[in-house]
């Protein structure tokens, strides 16, 4: 415990730091928010919009999908079921294709009405009002990524697995 309340205080002098040496004063030194108020990814995804919490369901469905297909069409490879490992090619290009376009689309759904929030509102809110949503963009984002990465590392696998058993 002792050693996270020294990087709490490190990390907020690197950024009272930084933010000094942009040319900006700091009215008062920066706190960390209580730990009842503090944002974590399982925070973000419980207060998405039930749109957005469906993408990031879908996301992580598909990342746990392509492992899934990869591991069981991995004993098909060189046993002449070739019409499974096709299929299991098809599936993990589906995950590749789609995932980043889907984490792409919440992303900017979440941004979306966000800014539309921005307009809205007098006088404009703070980075700490906009920054749970900032978060939920980011995690959609990466959310498509990882869908996108472990299809992607799991066809370039079992492609590499196929021509192996054909030479």
């Amino acid at each position: 415990m002792r050693g996270s309340r020294s990087a709490v205080a490190v990390a907020t002098g690197f950024v009272a730091a930084f933010v000094m040496a942009a040319g900006r004063a700091v009215a008062e030194p920066l706190t960390w928010a209580p730990p009842a108020e503090r944002l974590s990814v399982l925070g973000v995804l419980a207060h998405a919009t039930g749109a957005v919490q469906a993408a990031f369901a879908i996301l992580i469905a598909a990342a746990v999908a392509a492992v899934a297909v990869w591991a069981m069409s991995l004993g098909k490879v060189g046993g002449g079921d070739a019409k499974g490992v096709a299929v299991a090619l098809g599936r993990l290009r589906i995950v590749r294709s789609g995932g980043a376009p889907l984490g792409l689309l919440a992303a900017s759904y979440t941004l979306f009405a966000c800014f539309l929030g921005m307009a809205n509102v007098r006088p404009a809110p703070s980075l700490t009002v906009l920054a749970p949503g900032f978060a939920e963009a980011a995690l959609a984002v990466m959310l498509g990524l990882l869908a996108t990465t472990v299809a992607v590392v799991c066809e370039r696998h079992l492609e590499g697995r196929i021509r192996r058993a054909a030479a």
